[in-house]
């Protein structure tokens, strides 16, 4: 036999038109139509009264609604093994079903009919639940749009980072070595400046041992004529006439060469002008 409705569908035509929820004890009226059990005690109270159809309007007999047995077992072969229990009304006690749009919570078929959500604008849970995983799917898919932004905005980042420490590498690199060009000349100026001022001072500092040495030789000299002259003045009168011309030459001619060689420790002891550091104009 061939089927011409599929599992979705017929799932569909086996909800009761009261809960849109899967038939549970389902109850056949004697117009025909089944509704759960639960629904109908709901709708009229209690099933020993007479009960209006709510799709036909026929007034029919309560009590002698039958269990609709052929329905159960359709329900029963379709029901996948560990399906959980759908959650029910803690009003009614029915599968919340609906969802009310107003008051954006999920109903049950009798608080969409006599409850405080009568007049309300319900969905059915699959429809809703459906809308609602389309616009996951669209708020997901904005999500990944911005994710991949912030990908791309980090990869850039991450690029001109390394791009700009492999530009400060260079321009540190180049840096030194032109400061080591520029460098070289200087250190070969300070080289040649100490090497003149190490070979001046040399020079000078011997110039000045010998003069010294010339110095304390001269100041014996004097210190003995000091001495000849304390006992010169010490002579008789005659001894002093005699001998002083002889004297007097003496020390003419031993002043005359201390003052020359005076004239000659008055040149420069300075370093030269040429191995003096020059200050560079900046």
């Amino acid at each position: 036999m061939a089927w011409q409705v599929s599992l979705l569908e017929l799932e569909d035509r086996l909800q009761c038109p009261i809960c849109l929820e899967v038939f549970k004890e389902s109850l056949m009226l004697q117009c025909g139509h089944s509704y759960c059990k639960g629904c109908l005690v709901s709708l009229s109270y209690h099933l020993d009264t007479k009960v209006r159809c709510p799709m036909c309007w026929q007034v029919v007999d309560g009590s002698s609604s039958l269990p609709n047995v052929s329905l159960a077992w359709v329900i029963e072969a379709l029901r996948l093994p560990g399906d959980p229990e759908p959650k029910v009304c803690v009003h009614h006690r029915n599968p919340l079903s609906l969802f009310c749009e107003k008051d954006q919570e999920l109903i049950c078929g009798l608080c969409g009919l006599l409850g405080s959500h009568q007049h309300h604008p319900v969905t059915p849970v699959s429809t809703v639940c459906s809308r609602m995983k389309e616009e996951l799917a669209a708020l997901f898919s904005e999500l990944k749009q911005e994710q991949k932004k912030v990908d791309e905005l980090i990869a850039k980042l991450v690029k001109n980072r390394t791009r700009i420490v492999n530009e400060s590498d260079v321009f540190s690199w180049v840096i030194r070595r032109e400061f080591q060009e520029l460098r070289h000349p200087v250190d070969e100026e300070k080289a040649r400046c100490l090497e003149g001022i190490g070979g001046h001072t040399r020079g000078l500092v011997a110039s000045l041992d010998m003069q010294l040495e010339q110095a304390q030789g001269t100041r014996e000299r004097l210190a003995q004529a000091e001495c000849v002259l304390e006992q010169f003045g010490n002579e008789d009168h005659h001894e002093f006439i005699w001998k002083f011309h002889s004297m007097a030459s003496r020390l003419t001619k031993t002043e005359e060469l201390e003052k020359k060689w005076r004239n000659g420790l008055a040149a420069s002891h300075s370093l030269p002008q040429q191995v003096r550091p020059q200050r560079r104009t900046p």
